[in-house]
């Protein structure tokens, strides 16, 4: 399944709120969502989860489902 991961910082005192940190398209199972980790690395910096956020979406005219997961975190 084509599944796009959006994560979006809620706070860090090197982000404002809300600002998109980074984005990934991948293809995934419909179980990814649960194997989010709790923490993620990125740019030399760790984030903690706060929230998921799962959109599934399914079109009749096209072979391949899609979901969007939107992760909000915060720094460590």
């Amino acid at each position: 399944m084509k599944t796009t991961v959006k994560y979006v910082v809620l706070k860090s005192l090197d982000y404002q709120l809300g600002t998109p940190l980074f984005q990934e398209e991948i293809d995934a199972d419909n179980q990814y969502f649960d194997q989010i980790p709790a923490v993620i690395t990125y740019q030399n910096l760790q984030f903690k989860v706060k929230s998921k956020e799962l959109k599934r979406l399914q079109l009749p005219e096209e072979k391949e489902d899609s979901q969007t997961i939107i992760v909000k975190v915060v720094t460590i």
